[in-house]
């Protein structure tokens, strides 16, 4: 029935955002609705094959240790680092970016951080 593929296409996305904490995250696993809303993605990802992005740390991530969902494993495929990468990027797998090029070179300097040479103009990076 076609009203059934509409339906299924309302609820396939080819690309999920996950913005929903930022690097300040720290605690015990996500509480409620933020829980759901991140099964929901890690469902989307693998049974859709839609392809998750996350922004900075992704969420439920300590900044500084990594996965906090208790395993659900919460793995982005692309992860864009803003400004620099956190400690948590050890921890991922997949495509890394950074973008930005907001960082004073004196603050760099005093937190001993090492910015990649950007091409050009460009704000965004790829990292290996």
């Amino acid at each position: 029935d076609d009203d059934d593929d509409d339906d299924d296409n309302k609820n396939h996305y080819d690309i999920i955002v996950d913005a929903i904490f930022g690097f300040s995250f720290r605690g015990t696993a996500p509480r409620e609705p933020f829980a759901t809303a991140i099964t929901q993605m890690i469902t989307m990802q693998t049974k859709q094959n839609s392809l998750l992005i996350s922004v900075d740390v992704p969420s439920s991530w300590n900044v500084d240790g990594g996965d906090m969902t208790e395993g659900l494993k919460f793995q982005p495929d692309v992860l864009v680092s803003l400004t620099a990468p956190k400690l948590s990027a050890k921890k991922f797998t997949g495509r890394h970016f950074v973008g930005g090029r907001f960082l004073p070179p004196g603050l760099a300097e005093k937190y001993g951080i090492r910015m990649p040479p950007y091409p050009g103009v460009s704000q965004v990076m790829e990292l290996s």
